[in-house]
């Protein structure tokens, strides 16, 4: 169970700096020397973080399957 929410709570972790990034290159745009780059890579690091998060579900819902598919045949 611990794992678990630790799981999710690194990736929501990533999806939220992604997202802080994103805001910061937009509010600091002026102060950056290259706010494209900032704005990029919190892009990258949101779209990451969500394709985890839909990977980690995936392969519990998988697991989940195959350990009641295991019980049924007993």
């Amino acid at each position: 169970m611990f794992s678990k929410l630790v799981n999710y709570a690194v990736r929501i972790l990533m999806i939220i700096l992604g997202l802080v990034l994103i805001i910061w290159g937009i509010l600091y745009k002026e102060n950056l020397q290259d706010s494209t780059l900032v704005i990029v890579m919190g892009i990258v690091v949101t779209l990451f973080g969500v394709y985890r998060l839909i990977m980690y579900r995936t392969q519990l819902e998988r697991y989940n399957f195959n350990l009641n598919e295991d019980d049924d045949e007993k």
